[in-house]
């Protein structure tokens, strides 16, 4: 299975200045927005994590819960978990406007978690 979205940076920027915290807070773990806040350019972290998120939702063919869905870095690479289950076949990139993201589900892409 297989999912991808874009994301124009300047609509979550939007976004977050209408909304602020409530965005935040809607969309992201506290994980999240604490490893975007580290990067120098925090709208395009969030982006790239927010379209990684729509591209899993398509992967999975249905809508779940933002905050269900984590993307973490393991070794400096994207990974999503998604209900005590790590999943590897995820791409996020941004190039100056946007922010992509694919992401392949497949048995060889899941990781699970024990504990």
């Amino acid at each position: 299975m297989v999912g991808i979205d874009i994301v124009d940076i300047a609509r979550i920027t939007d976004i977050m200045e209408r909304y602020g915290e409530r965005f935040l807070n809607k969309v992201f773990t506290e994980e999240e927005i604490r490893y975007a806040q580290r990067k120098k350019r925090v709208q395009e972290s969030l982006a790239g994590r927010f379209a990684a998120k729509e591209a899993f939702m398509k992967a999975m063919g249905r809508r779940l819960s933002w905050k269900e869905i984590e993307i973490s870095q393991i070794d400096a690479r994207p990974h999503i978990c998604y209900k005590d289950t790590l999943y590897r076949g995820v791409s996020i990139s941004h190039e100056r406007a946007y922010a992509v993201s694919v992401v392949v589900i497949d048995e060889q892409g899941r990781i699970e978690e024990k504990g």
